[in-house]
């Protein structure tokens, strides 16, 4: 008996199916083959070329072309398998092209815009390229400036020359990475001269001639901007970074960027959810004391985010903000029912909360906090009293700061009116620690008499404790 599978399928002279020794796959129409081959990873559909005559064109009219160089064995075999890919079939539509590759050095620097140009002709809808780590970053053809039917387009170590016409009516998702702009403007430009943009992601790092990065758009609704000085060849001390953002449907903003001196964000929407991780190119806190102009940018960040309904702030964001609290109250964030940090210092928390009168889950991730002996206790923010519902702490190491924990869980036990769920994650050293945490927790009166309390143990995530 043949190991191999055959369907004894055939067509009648009615157009219907019935058994016979062929290949029921034989009887497929050329489009719907090209539209199975299209599921496939390209290097696996261009395969099915040896498996007859009729196969072994087929692969060059699927509308997909997605290739990465390290699966060739030299520059030379990559790029004459696109080129030829590419001019097959010039009058066909091409759906999709990702092409990951890094050119050598005496190779033809063109070849990528004679790529995305032929492309263009055909009609792209997604369009992505990666120059991987290449210092010779190549250069795209004005032509994909007027690509009506862009949908997408991802762009990595790419560069971008100057235009003075653009059309892409159709481009909803921008991803640029590390691309180097032939002027300041042309990113801003780009994105606000696309009209139904709803998606953009912009990585920099300080070797971009893009300073002052401004986000204009009236339809975007998803914004990451991400700026790292960490991977410079050089670190850039200069208070000339900026980011200034106009969006008004915006729901989800991510900021990393810790070479920004200052965020201008004029609007979000009220159902926003933001990630923040800024340091506002500052090394250490206190460095902030010299300049006024730092407080000020803090203040302009958290007026321009208090309309959000859900925020992550990163460790190093929140001792700026409580530096900041020295001196400014942190305006109110009405909408806001969720929020999680890491906690440095436990003593500025009630304060802080006091911001979020309508907060309903609170996430602490506790690491390296400095205790305090202050009694800031006996100060209790309205979200406790009111609408805070969920609460997760997480401790990496429950011996230290023990009692530091013991207190903050006191408190908020002991203080919340409305809770519902207390999870404490823990990592302890043995059964008997454990038990002693699970002991310690039993001792506190909570205000809530419907608060389930969780313990559970960080290293598999298994609930060692579950009250009531």
């Amino acid at each position: 008996m043949q190991t191999t599978c055959r369907a004894n399928l055939a067509m009648n002279e009615q157009g219907t199916i019935q058994r016979s020794g062929e290949d029921w796959i034989s009887f497929l129409p050329d489009p719907l083959l090209c539209q199975i081959l299209s599921d496939l990873p390209t290097k696996n559909a261009v395969t099915t070329s040896v498996l007859s005559k009729r196969w072994r064109n087929l692969w060059f009219f699927i509308p997909v072309l997605d290739l990465d160089i390290d699966d060739f064995p030299d520059y030379t075999t990559f790029t004459s398998f696109v080129s030829r890919f590419l001019d097959f079939s010039q009058e066909s539509c091409l759906h999709s092209l990702n092409l990951a590759f890094k050119r050598q050095d005496d190779e033809d620097p063109s070849l990528l815009a004679s790529w995305i140009e032929t492309a263009v002709l055909r009609k792209i809808q997604h369009l992505e390229v990666d120059c991987r780590m290449s210092f010779m970053s190549e250069t795209t053809p004005l032509s994909l400036y007027l690509c009506e039917t862009l949908v997408s387009l991802r762009l990595y170590l790419v560069a971008l020359p100057s235009f003075e016409s653009l059309s892409l009516p159709n481009l909803k998702v921008m991803h640029m990475e590390e691309n180097l702009y032939a002027d300041d403007e042309i990113l801003e430009k780009l994105v606000s001269s696309c009209p139904v943009l709803e998606s953009l992601t912009v990585v920099r790092n300080v070797d971009e001639t893009v300073k002052v990065l401004r986000v204009r758009s009236k339809t975007l609704n998803s914004l990451k901007l991400v700026l790292d000085s960490s991977k410079s060849w050089y670190n850039d001390d200069s208070n000339d970074w900026e980011v200034l953002i106009d969006a008004p449907r915006l729901n989800y903003l991510s900021l990393e960027d810790d070479q920004s001196v200052s965020f201008v964000i004029s609007n979000v929407a009220s159902s926003a959810k933001v990630e923040i991780d800024v340091s506002f190119n500052v090394n250490d806190i206190w460095d902030m004391d010299e300049s006024m102009e730092r407080f000020s940018a803090v203040g302009k960040m958290l007026n321009g985010l208090s309309s959000a309904r859900d925020m992550t702030i990163s460790g190093t964001t929140l001792k700026i903000i409580s530096h900041y609290m020295s001196f400014e109250p942190v305006p109110c964030f009405p909408n806001m029912i969720r929020l999680q940090t890491k906690l440095y210092m436990t003593d500025m928390l009630p304060n802080f909360l006091e911001s979020f009168p309508n907060l309903q889950s609170l996430v602490l991730k506790l690491k390296g906090v400095r205790y305090s002996d202050t009694m800031w206790f006996s100060f209790v923010p309205k979200c406790l009293q009111t609408s805070l519902e969920y609460v997760e702490m997480t401790r990496p190491n429950c011996g230290a700061g023990i009692e530091m924990i013991r207190k903050l869980v006191k408190y908020l036990l002991e203080n919340s009116v409305v809770l519902k769920k207390f999870t404490l994650r823990l990592e302890c050293e043995g059964k008997e620690q454990e038990s002693n945490v699970v002991k310690e927790l039993m001792r506190f009166r909570r205000c809530s008499s419907s608060c389930v309390i969780n313990v559970v143990r960080l290293e598999d995530d298994v609930c060692i404790f579950q009250h009531p």
